[in-house]
Order: C-alpha cells, then structure tokens, then sequence
C-alpha cells in the first residue's frame, strides 16, 4: 500500500509541474499598447500573462496611462501617463479600489505559474499591495524606501516548486502600486535584522557629521 501511495504522489507531481510553468512579464515590460495612446486597452495587450479583476470577476480590458474617477479599475502606467511615472522602465501597474463614491469593489492582477525550486524570498517595488499565492496571504515585510515606493520582500520558501495563483490585490478606497516582482534565492531579512542595519546606517551617519563637524 505504502509503494501504491509514494506512487500516486510521485503522479501527481509528474502532471503538476509537466502542467505549469514560470511566471512571466514580471516587470510589465511586456506591454504591446501601439495604437492605444490612452485609455482601454485589451488585457492580453497591457499586461500579457496576468488576468485583471474587479470585484472579483475577471475583466478584459484595463485603462493605459490614465487613472479612473470612482471606479475601481486595473491600470497600466507608460512613460506618458497622467497619474504617475513608471518606477522602473516604460511600465507599471498600478490598482484602483473604488472610492466611496462608486461601487465598493476591490481590484486585483492574478497569473497561474510555478515558484522557482530554489525560490526562498518574493520582492516587489510599489505601494501597499494585498498578495498571495494560492490562496494563501503572504506575509510582507519592508525592505527599503525611496521617495516614491516601497521595497517589499516575502518568504516564499514553503512555496519553492509549487504551482499556483501569484494575486496582488487591492480593496476600495486604496491604491496599489506594482513593479519589478522578482524570485530569489535569499530569505527575506529578519525585521529585527532590518532594524540593526537601520540603526548602523544612522549611527554612521552620524559619525560622519560629526568628522565633518
């Protein structure tokens, strides 16, 4: 009975990973919006390998270089947008919960693919983001600030090799910001450890202002 079990489990993950794949366009770099200078734009187009949603539902069509009044909306910002400078290269996505003026409905970007076999750590730039991976909420620890977004990092070890959903989610009345995902092989920093680097940081600082003194 045992051999029978290690048997089918050794199936099941034959057929898991024959049926998954890495995840793609990570950096939204991928966009293929010639002909769309503003507006709606087909999802396939805008973010190629992701599914959007509102409320829930899977959308097909997302707003380019612009930002919506009430509604809830997924968005892709170029190099010409309205609302905000892309953090890295041409292309960000950026969420739209709606405002108390619209429906209340949350927005979210999903893609299905496997996490690297040495994954251990989730990072993303952006702004205060709702993620998970197959269903499970992941949690975000604060890497690092610059004057326009945030450097978020996640364990993803329990996950290495696993297929599933990556969804970033955002609910009514906020917005996220999305860019430059990534895998890596390093863990995520422990916050106790981000704190004594913070404090060397600051006391070398003040070291130096003091020699300049």
């Amino acid at each position: 009975m045992r051999n029978k079990t290690s048997l089918f489990v050794a199936i099941l993950f034959v057929i898991e990973t024959s049926f998954s794949q890495g995840f793609i366009n990570l950096n939204f770099e991928s966009a293929d919006v010639s002909g769309f200078p503003t507006g709606w734009v087909p999802t396939t187009n805008a973010i190629p390998g992701w599914i959007a949603y509102i409320g829930g539902s899977q959308v097909d069509e997302v707003v380019y270089n612009t930002r919506p009044l009430d509604a809830a909306e997924v968005t892709l910002q170029g190099t010409n947008s309205d609302s905000l400078t892309p953090i890295k290269g041409k292309f960000t996505a950026m969420l739209f919960g709606s405002s108390i003026f619209g429906p209340q409905q949350g927005a979210a970007i999903g893609q299905t693919g496997q996490i690297p076999l040495d994954a251990l750590s989730l990072t993303f730039w952006g702004y205060s983001s709702d993620v998970s991976f197959a269903g499970q909420a992941l949690s975000l620890v604060v890497l690092g600030t610059t004057p326009d977004y945030y450097i978020y990092g996640a364990d993803i070890s329990a996950f290495a090799g696993h297929a599933g959903q990556l969804l970033f989610t955002v609910p009514p009345n906020s917005l996220s910001i999305i860019d430059n995902i990534r895998f890596l092989s390093s863990p995520v920093p422990e916050p106790s450890t981000l704190a004594l680097v913070a404090l060397g940081g600051l006391l070398l600082g003040l070291r130096r202002l003091r020699k300049i003194a």
